[in-house]
């Protein structure tokens, strides 16, 4: 199989699927007015396209584009071995600007899509290019769990269980004291025998718990049963999260807009996390993904991945998820969303709570002209979020 590669053309795709009026999906934290995506599609000198996305797209698609054209001359015309190359090679010629955040989730989006390019090409799925399946399903558990009220939470959480998945993950609301009111009210009425994840949304919090009140929460989430208690505390404190995880015996994890394999090196140092929640389109592309899913075993870890966003993310993180042995669960939002159904090439293919390996080439997604002009961008701020 040949995966070497050379890109003539690159362009930036921005797409917006807003909610109508009055439709808009609220939460304690803030507002999802619409889902917009960053996507790069690339073209190889034999005319086969692909595309990435960078995933912090989804509330900064505008410096998307302009991050593309600052990559654009140290990617044309150059001979690339393999598409897992691409994406350190990038942020090798550009590493006084470009050692983390968006800058590093573009240079990854560019990567994801020089991938989806070479399987297409090859006419094989992208895990293949990744190392092979290691797995022909994965176990998903349901992301989602917004709402302003009690009842609206658990109504969601109890909608998730009847659709089969056994653990769903919903968030807390904006202080300690509602957030262990949420827990002890609701987990008593949740349908089934499945777990549950409370999700603090510490991580890139305006005003971030103290180490105390994180505590305070965990230990009720513990005692309720949780698998995991996620983000208890801001992204840019690993020894925060080494002090909540000493003190609470249910795992924690995190953090999802990480951009850098350093990043989480330093979280695992400061022992930060029982799971990591690397997202290829934020932590610069695949490649790096898998460096961080081996450390993270090295570390006697986990790996369960951030999935937030459009077909793009979803599928990148998913072939990234099928090459490698030490993931097991995967995360799949269930909130409505255009862009993540729109862009498959196939539907993905449901096995109870697992999902099937996918068999088309590359990714397998699509962006045509009529998806283009079905979701026009509306510069206008998808992701409002609350100080």
């Amino acid at each position: 199989m040949d995966t070497s590669l050379v890109v003539t053309a690159v362009r930036p795709i921005l797409l917006s699927a807003p909610y109508a009026p009055g439709e808009e999906l609220r939460w304690v934290g803030g507002m999802i007015r619409s889902w917009d995506a960053a996507l790069v599609e690339v073209c190889l000198s034999d005319g086969t396209r692909g595309v990435g996305e960078a995933g912090a797209g989804i509330m900064a698609a505008l410096a998307v584009p302009g991050l593309v054209e600052a990559y654009r001359s140290f990617l044309l015309e150059r001979v690339f071995e393999h598409p897992l190359d691409v994406g350190d090679h990038l942020r090798a010629m550009t590493a006084f600007w470009s050692r983390g955040g968006i800058a590093s989730g573009v240079a990854g989006a560019i990567e994801l899509a020089c991938l989806d390019a070479v399987g297409v090409r090859e006419r094989v799925p992208a895990y293949e290019l990744l190392g092979g399946l290691q797995r022909h399903s994965i176990e998903i558990y349901a992301s989602g769990g917004l709402g302003d009220t009690f009842d609206e939470v658990l109504t969601w959480a109890n909608a998730q269980r009847d659709a089969g998945f056994d653990t769903v993950k919903f968030r807390a609301m904006r202080d300690p004291d509602t957030t262990i009111r949420l827990v002890e009210e609701i987990i008593p009425q949740l349908r089934g025998t499945g777990r549950f994840v409370l999700d603090a949304v510490q991580g890139c919090a305006g005003r971030p718990w103290s180490t105390e009140d994180a505590i305070r929460v965990g230990r009720v989430v513990a005692d309720a049963g949780a698998r995991w208690f996620e983000e208890p505390a801001h992204a840019t404190d690993p020894h925060g999260y080494a002090a909540v995880r000493d003190a609470l015996t249910v795992p924690i994890s995190g953090v999802e807009s990480h951009g850098t394999f350093e990043d989480f090196r330093v979280l695992f140092e400061a022992g930060g996390v029982d799971i990591a929640q690397p997202d290829a389109t934020f932590l610069g592309g695949p490649s790096v993904f898998g460096r961080v899913a081996a450390l993270a075993a090295a570390h006697g870890a986990a790996t369960v991945p951030h999935v937030w966003g459009s077909g793009v993310t979803l599928m990148g993180n998913l072939h990234a998820v099928l090459a490698r042995p030490e993931v097991q669960l995967f995360e799949y939002c269930t909130l409505p969303n255009p862009l993540r159904e729109s862009l498959l090439v196939e539907p993905l293919r449901r096995d109870g709570s697992a999902v099937v390996a996918p068999t088309a080439p590359g990714l397998g997604v699509r962006v045509t002209p009529d998806i283009e002009r079905q979701f026009p961008f509306v510069p206008t701020g998808g992701h409002v979020i609350r100080a």
